[in-house]
């Protein structure tokens, strides 16, 4: 009689829990198999639309996670066990981790953001976060400059983006500027003729973009001269240096004279 009463509760038990089980395996196995789709058609997605490669592995597998979590949760419910303790644990757990990585997630969120729209790329030269330098790296969480003293910036990507960014892309054209305060009394034509002749000395100048020779500012005394050579975005450091020699000795040459009272803010 007793081994009849516990046969009789698994038949009960299966004909309670089976049809869930079976229910729940089913869609399972099915989720899965729509799961690995979505992600390889994701996958492809972001393969045709150019996205880094860095950037790929992450958006496939946050999906495929959130995804599956998703399915877990449904399975459980089928099967009949109670969800909503689990996600409320899960959403606790979760704004926990947020409030103490807060700082790491900024970063996290401004990297995606970077090489998504790829504001600048590695060998560019980029001003940001007061630093200048040429592009190293761009990583998930910092960016690298190396200067023109071979020094190695680490920024992080958040104060990056928080600020205005100011990149000269290789192979675009640039337009390299120096300031020189001259005595008011100076020619500018000939002024002209030693910025002509200096950037003829430089094998970064672009030859068929003029040499721009501008007055931004005069008195009585002196007056503010901008000159300017076009040259690629690769060439600037080189060719920013290279300048204002090359015209401190035309003007030499040609008795071109800097203003002696404000001598250091020439060239």
């Amino acid at each position: 009689m007793e081994q009849k009463t516990y046969i009789q509760q698994i038949y009960d038990l299966l004909l309670q829990y089976g049809p869930k089980v079976l229910a729940a395996t089913l869609i399972l196995f099915v989720g899965l198999w729509l799961i690995r789709r979505i992600t390889r058609s994701m996958n492809a997605v972001l393969v045709k639309r150019n996205i880094d490669e860095s950037l790929r592995p992450f958006f496939t597998s946050l999906v495929d996670v959130a995804l599956k979590v998703a399915l877990l949760l449904v399975v459980a419910g089928q099967v009949g066990i109670e969800t909503t303790s689990f996600i409320a644990v899960f959403s606790a757990m979760a704004f926990a981790v947020g409030l103490a990585l807060q700082g790491s997630l900024g970063n996290f969120a401004s990297g995606v953001l970077i090489l998504l729209f790829r504001p600048y790329r590695v060998g560019d030269l980029l001003a940001a976060a007061d630093h200048f330098g040429e592009v190293a790296e761009i990583q998930i969480f910092n960016t690298v400059l190396i200067t023109d003293h071979a020094k190695r910036i680490v920024i992080p990507n958040s104060k990056v983006t928080e600020g205005a960014i100011v990149n000269i892309a290789k192979g675009s054209e640039v337009l390299v500027e120096a300031t020189v305060l001259l005595e008011s009394t100076t020619s500018l034509s000939a002024v002209r003729e030693a910025a002509e002749e200096a950037a003829a000395r430089c094998e970064w100048v672009l030859p068929d973009r003029p040499v721009d020779v501008a007055v931004t500012g005069i008195n009585r005394d002196d007056m503010k001269v901008d000159v300017g050579w076009w040259t690629l975005g690769e060439h600037y450091i080189a060719t920013s240096d290279f300048i204002h020699e090359a015209l401190r000795d035309a003007f030499e040459k040609r008795q071109i004279k800097l203003a002696k009272e404000r001598r250091r803010e020439g060239i």
